[in-house]
């Protein structure tokens, strides 16, 4: 049974709601926007859009939920090829999600998707929408920072990291 874009939106609304958390909602897009605080980094902040996507067969149903965790920061050409190491590192042996860098313009990204296609997920799963691009980001970011900046290598960072 296909899983409709109300209730998929009305889902994550409500996973949101529960937490308290406060975010602004674009009902054309059908994206959530949420700011978190990173107090574990230099990084500051990670912005957070969670995006339910429709089936391209029926636009009424819900295909998969999505979030893109961001920062403010880009990685400049100078350290973009160590800063892709960083994160192919980084990649390595994760469960759920992943980072991302568009290399035309440094940007840096996590990713997590859902499949929502035939059941919608469960709240723990939504969840994780918000909670793994700040906790990645928490973990990993003191380390991307001393790579983009030329302190470190790649393979030290995260040698440090997951030490």
């Amino acid at each position: 049974m296909s899983v409709s874009m109300k209730d998929a939106v009305r889902l994550v609304r409500n996973v949101l709601d529960e937490n308290h958390y406060r975010y602004r909602y674009d009902e054309d897009k059908h994206i959530f926007l949420i700011s978190f605080n990173l107090n574990k980094t230099k990084l500051g902040s990670t912005d957070i859009r969670i995006m339910i996507r429709a089936s391209s067969e029926d636009p009424s149903c819900c295909q998969r939920i999505m979030s893109y965790g961001g920062i403010s920061m880009k990685a400049d050409q100078d350290c973009m090829a160590q800063v892709c190491e960083f994160l192919t590192r980084a990649n390595y042996g994760l469960a759920l999600g992943n980072f991302e860098m568009d290399l035309s313009d440094g940007e840096i990204l996590y990713k997590v998707g859902i499949n929502a296609k035939d059941a919608l997920p469960g709240d723990d799963a939504v969840d994780d929408l918000t909670a793994l691009p700040v906790a990645m980001f928490n973990r990993y970011g003191n380390g991307l920072l001393s790579v983009m900046m030329g302190m470190c290598s790649a393979e030290e960072a995260i040698r440090k990291i997951e030490g």
